[in-house]
């Protein structure tokens, strides 16, 4: 009789920590998974012992690990190399192997899971902390990357989107304009003959008509560059140009965006690059929103306001976002935000985030910097 899962695995460390890495060991030799544990312990980890591979498979797939130490050698119908497999279906955890074997077979079924690494027994302790570290590190890092890689994707995505409707504009304007006009004299017609179903039916061509023509509208009116020159600029417009761009994806991801525009003067800026600033920090806050399980109450809100720093006034702008804690950390370090950092760096300006509330903040000087 298979024994309960509580009688199958331990805990060593505790995790008060929120940075505490867990580690899931399968090791089917106790002795060997407490003295794993045990070591892991004394370098500050978190660390669960399984023994077989139905027990590993139910541990991963109900709670979060950062690492799994995986013996290929298991008792049982599953070796550690076909648990490996199926993590790697479902989740993306890095493994590294544990084995007294290193046969040539064995290490070329180990090579198609992609482990983070290969610990031959017996190994020392020290050598189990460099490997853990490396992998953990690792991937860190291929998360940061497939991150930054995915939202370059998004935002050239919503580039070419502008940029098509720019170029068709013309053309999906045209018919656009006789549809309404159509849909007026279906209206007149529907009058004259008292015939109010089909009075209702060319309503709804013009209001969706009307829909199509704002989009197109609010997509042309973002690609266009307002202006590569230096000028004093308004930054509420700038801000409400922004979310009218982004209007149609908050409204199908459930987003309210709110836009607390104080009394503010203008602003000395390159209007094209302060868009750009604002559209990567509310991207980034509409990532963080969409992080929420549930989809009421997802919130976002934009603020701008004069205030007085070393002697001088700046415009403070603050996005602030209700979503989950960020998985990945140092996001501020990611590529897709440094020509952000660029540009406000180029206006002599401050940017930082501020995780106790859950915001972006950067600032921009109201005279025309030296």
């Amino acid at each position: 009789m298979k024994p309960a899962l509580k009688n199958m695995t331990a805990v060593v460390g505790t995790d008060k920590e929120t940075d505490v890495k867990r580690i899931l060991v399968v090791e089917d030799e106790r002795i060997i998974a407490i003295n794993i544990c045990s070591t892991l312990k004394q370098y500050g980890y978190n660390a669960t012992y399984v023994s077989d591979a139905n027990d590993a498979i139910e541990h991963i797939e109900n709670e979060h690990f950062d690492l799994v130490l995986m013996d290929i050698m298991l008792n049982g119908p599953m070796d550690g190399i076909e648990i490996a497999t199926i993590i790697k279906k479902t989740k993306e955890i890095p493994v590294i192997y544990l084995t007294a074997y290193s046969d040539e077979a064995t290490i070329n079924r180990a090579k198609a899971t992609e482990p983070f690494g290969y610990l031959i027994k017996p190994f020392n302790s020290r050598d189990l902390y460099i490997s853990v570290e490396m992998a953990i590190y690792k991937s860190q890092v291929q998360k940061h990357i497939r991150n930054v890689e995915s939202r370059l994707a998004e935002n050239q995505k919503w580039e070419t989107i502008a940029l098509v409707a720019s170029g068709i504009s013309h053309e999906v304007n045209n018919p656009l304009t006789s549809i309404l006009n159509l849909a007026d004299l279906i209206t007149l017609e529907a009058k004259k003959t008292s015939n109010p179903s089909l009075g209702e039916k060319a309503a709804k061509i013009a209001e969706e008509s009307e829909r199509i023509a704002k989009i197109i509208k609010n997509l042309v009116s973002y690609s266009q560059s307002t202006s590569s020159q230096w000028n004093y600029s308004n930054l509420g417009s700038i801000i409400n140009d922004t979310r009218s761009f982004l209007h149609q994806y908050f409204l199908k991801e459930g987003i309210q965006c709110e836009v607390e525009l104080g009394d503010v003067p203008l602003v000395y800026c390159q209007p094209q690059k302060i868009k750009q600033v604002l559209l990567n920090l509310m991207q980034d806050a509409r990532v963080r929103v969409n992080t929420r399980e549930d989809t009421i109450g997802r919130k976002m809100t934009v603020a701008l306001k004069q205030v007085e720093e070393g002697g001088s006034s700046h415009i403070l702008i603050q996005i602030k976002d209700n979503g989950a804690e960020d998985l990945v950390k140092g996001i501020s370090q990611m590529n897709s935000l440094e020509v952000t950092k660029t540009i406000i760096t180029e206006h002599k300006g401050k940017m930082y985030r501020d995780e106790n509330s859950s915001s972006w903040f950067f600032t921009l000087p109201i005279i025309k910097p030296l």
